[in-house]
């Protein structure tokens, strides 16, 4: 499972190379189960190698098979965690990547998120890319993340999400269900993030908390069929966004959240649920091109919105058709970026200017894409049972 120095791709090993410290190892780990995944993050979180890559060949890993759940807090000054999917190769090598989240997918287990990162406050650095992540299953009543992805940043620290496809997370008896990420004072970049089927007490999408200073910026994101049942009505959002002292800020831009609704709460009354929510009572959220059907609350900038049926390819995909006003209508240069390639693998940009939301729409004559012999991704939003 473990390798040192293994060949990774030019442009994403210089800019790692260049966040490692002289003198200090690089470790690198392929791996292909469950278990050598757990293994490995307990090992990234016990190292004190500044750089460590965690590489997923493709392929499903169920934290059950793993008996414990996937989980990482970083305990050395200045380590740079990078987990990623989308890997195959000779043997039990990682050598070559296909950047498309849906070929990786992590699946949780009942007591835990599926996925738990903390980037510490001595200038840890965690980046997540090209994954898939599910957890329909989950009921425990004392986690703070939810059901799928908690992501915790500290002062000095950063952590960048990138290409993920977050779906079917059911949080039965905690506040938050696809992703719940805090930020006390560091640097959260969340980009190319697709999520859908969530439902959770609070929030069935995502919920960005900002303090302490700190900046997250969101971009290219896209939410639908986020569900509530519970909880403080103005809390109930696709994506909820929440800064709680003035030098703190949060940018979301390019996005879409659109149809997600209410659910029959515990007393058996309907809850309503926004698709933009923003609970800032010091800080700064600005909004720059959000697609959505509803906002609750003010944000301190709101340029250029949207509304209307955005056009998704279904009520849980939210992939825009050839027709969709989301179609290249975002800005040049978002706060956070819109990477290179979208949710799907896709490249940005495919037309005159690029998509509003986590996917470009790709014509159906594209053969190939990014230099890989790969067809177009299927019109249905994946399951967890892939």
């Amino acid at each position: 499972m473990r390798c040192a120095r293994s060949v990774f791709r030019p442009l994403l090993a210089a800019c790692l190379l260049a966040l490692a410290a002289p003198g200090h190892a690089l470790t690198s780990y392929c791996v292909s189960t469950a278990q050598q995944f757990n293994q490995a993050l307990t090992a990234a979180q016990g190292s004190s190698d500044t750089l460590v890559l965690i590489r997923l060949r493709e392929g499903t890993y169920d934290a059950f098979a793993a008996s414990v759940p996937f989980a990482y807090a970083a305990q050395t000054p200045n380590q740079v965690l990078d987990i990623s999917g989308g890997w195959s190769g000779d043997g039990a090598a990682c050598t070559t990547q296909r950047p498309r989240p849906a070929l990786t997918q992590l699946v949780g287990i009942a007591s835990s998120p599926t996925l738990t990162l903390g980037a510490a406050s001595n200038g840890g650095q965690v980046y997540v890319h090209d994954l898939a992540i599910s957890n329909p299953n989950h009921t425990a009543t004392d986690t703070v993340g939810g059901a799928c992805l908690f992501v915790a940043v500290d002062a000095g620290s950063e952590a960048r999400l990138e290409r993920l496809q977050v779906h079917d997370c059911v949080a039965r008896n905690t506040s938050f269900a696809s992703g719940f990420f805090n930020n006390r004072g560091g640097t959260l970049i969340v980009r190319d993030v697709a999520v859908a089927n969530g439902l959770g007490r609070r929030n069935g999408g995502i919920g960005v908390t900002t303090s302490l200073g700190g900046t997250s910026s969101l971009a290219q994101i896209s939410v639908a069929r986020a569900m509530a049942f519970d909880g403080n009505p103005n809390d109930n959002a696709g994506i909820l966004l929440n800064t709680s002292d003035a030098a703190s800020r949060i940018a979301l831009s390019n996005s879409v959240s659109w149809g997600n609704s209410g659910y029959l709460n515990n007393a058996g009354a309907s809850v309503d649920v926004s698709d933009v929510a923003v609970s800032s009572f010091y800080g700064t959220v600005d909004l720059t091109r959000v697609h959505r059907g509803s906002l609750r609350g003010t944000a301190d900038s709101d340029n250029a919105p949207g509304s209307g049926d955005p056009g998704f390819v279904a009520a849980g995909d939210p992939r825009p058709r050839a027709d969709s006003i989301l179609v290249d209508s975002g800005i040049a240069n978002p706060a956070g970026g819109s990477g290179v390639f979208d949710a799907d693998g896709a490249t940005r940009v495919q037309g005159v200017g690029v998509d509003v939301g986590a996917f470009e729409y790709v014509p159906s004559d594209t053969i190939f894409r990014n230099g890989f012999d790969v067809p177009p991704s299927p019109d249905s939003f994946p399951s967890a049972d892939l």
